[in-house]
């Protein structure tokens, strides 16, 4: 995944339009796999919470903790990114990180690696906390409901992209 998200952000000059090009093509292949076989966990009600709190958050607070300060304005337009970002990438990540990354190494590990992702993907290594606590956060919705945890992943990116090129300072 890494790989293939490299490449394509290396071929094309549009981030956003790395993301349409490369995340359909690596969610169908996330639906294509079978993931093992979860049964649905019932968490706590404060857990739920929880985790709704980190989601909203998390990324905020683990990139404030390590001193990351987005500074350079968005690179595309708001209809592009949040598009790319809100309409393929979070949908892509859930098939992809939540139904067969997480199923396979659990929450913590998937959040490391998922925020390890992006510090490769990008090199912003400040934005890595941030990264694991908002999957920490979807990992506990996702226990209680996948399509909950989806939606607050879309919102959360479309938030961010709308914050992003409302003070001119990208969140990506």
């Amino acid at each position: 995944m890494t790989a293939a998200e490299g490449v394509a952000r290396s071929r094309l000059r549009s981030r956003s339009g790395a993301w349409l090009v490369v995340y359909p093509l690596l969610g169908a292949a996330a639906l294509a796999s079978r993931p093992p076989a979860v049964r649905a966990a019932r968490i706590s009600t404060l857990a739920l919470v929880a985790g709704l709190g980190l989601a909203a958050a998390g990324y905020s607070a683990g990139r404030a903790i390590l001193g990351s300060r987005p500074y350079e304005p968005p690179p595309e337009s708001l209809e592009l990114e949040l598009a790319a970002v809100a309409g393929v990438v979070a949908p892509a990540e859930e098939l992809i990180w939540g139904r067969c990354v997480e199923t396979r190494v659990g929450i913590p590990l998937c959040a490391a690696l998922f925020a390890a992702k992006h510090v490769a993907i990008d090199g912003r290594w400040r934005r890595s906390l941030g990264l694991a606590l908002f999957w920490v956060g979807l990992g506990l919705v996702r226990r209680r409901s996948p399509a909950l945890a989806l939606a607050v992943h879309v919102a959360a990116n479309a938030a961010a992209v709308i914050a992003g090129h409302a003070t001119g300072r990208d969140s990506f």
